[in-house]
């Protein structure tokens, strides 16, 4: 059987993945150019060969231990390969983000250049320096007044009695987090977002006929409206290594429910000083537990 017909295969017996992961699934299966069923050694020595970026060498491996397992195929050596490629991918990452230490601007900069915006760039970047939102969390459907049936695959703001009212379903750590509440009273949000005149039951950033546009089109348009262009990611980083230079640590709790996310996560991921994971266990163990008796306190 060709890789197209083994995914095909495995698609049948399930019924959790989502339409989209299904076809990230089979345009993998469809572009990998040996079978899958071939021994390990081969197949490792072919990937190696075709793919030198470890986060697409790993996209290939799950797909192909998935499919080997799914069919009783030997897989241990591939599932060994994976666990190198994750410290690799992990290192790499740190490197990156230990470089963006020197070259980000400083949080200060960018309240600066936020604070001298209007419109859209205003409410954008104020969503996610503020509360750290994702761009999924923005793509907003703007209503008068919250349905008391809610589509669960919409995000909503809606008027509030103070202000206005973020309602947010689809996230992406909705399954550990529910739907996140986020009440806003800020001024100058409030002014700008009334000056963008959204009807009812219309999103904040819509397609030319209105309709939601596709989370990979509404990324590029969030990103040319990021302070600098530099996106929600960079924004975040830049905000964390700010409160941790100032040991905000009680905004730093903010975030961790505002974003849907665990303070390790952040910590891990998104600390421009965690160029170096063990030795910045501790030290991150040391900042979590800051957090914790600064809430308790």
């Amino acid at each position: 059987m060709s890789n197209l017909e083994l995914m095909n295969e495995y698609l049948k017996k399930q019924n959790k993945i989502s339409e989209q992961t299904k076809k990230t699934y089979i345009q993998t299966a469809t572009t990998l150019p040996f079978n899958i069923t071939t021994t390990q050694p081969t197949i490792i020595k072919k990937l190696k060969e075709l793919y030198t970026n470890p986060n697409t060498l790993s996209l290939y491996l799950n797909m192909i231990i998935l499919l080997r397992r799914d069919n009783n195929l030997e897989h241990n050596k591939l599932v060994k390969l994976r666990n190198d490629l994750r410290e690799e991918i992990i290192s790499i990452r740190k490197e990156n983000m230990s470089d963006s230490k020197n070259t980000l601007p400083s949080y200060k900069e960018i309240i600066d250049k936020l604070k001298d915006m209007n419109g859209i760039r205003y409410v954008i970047n104020y969503l996610i320096l503020e509360y750290g939102l994702r761009n999924k969390d923005i793509n907003l459907l703007y209503v008068n007044k919250l349905p008391n049936e809610q589509n669960e695959n919409e995000n909503y703001i809606s008027k509030s009695k103070n202000g206005y009212k973020l309602t947010i379903n689809d996230f992406k750590t909705e399954k550990s987090f529910g739907t996140k509440i986020i009440d806003i009273t800020d001024k100058k949000f409030k002014e700008e977002f009334n000056k963008l005149n959204i009807k009812d039951n219309s999103y904040l950033i819509p397609k030319k006929n209105g309709d939601k546009l596709k989370i990979s089109s509404f990324n590029d348009k969030i990103i040319n409206l990021t302070v600098d262009g530099l996106g929600e990611v960079k924004l975040f980083k830049i905000h964390i290594k700010y409160l941790l230079d100032t040991k905000d640590f009680e905004k730093l709790e903010e975030l961790v429910n505002t974003r849907g996310t665990s303070l390790a996560t952040i910590l891990k991921s998104y600390n421009v000083y965690n160029n170096d994971m063990k030795k910045n266990e501790k030290k991150n163990e040391t900042i979590e537990n800051e957090v914790k008796d600064n809430i308790k306190n």
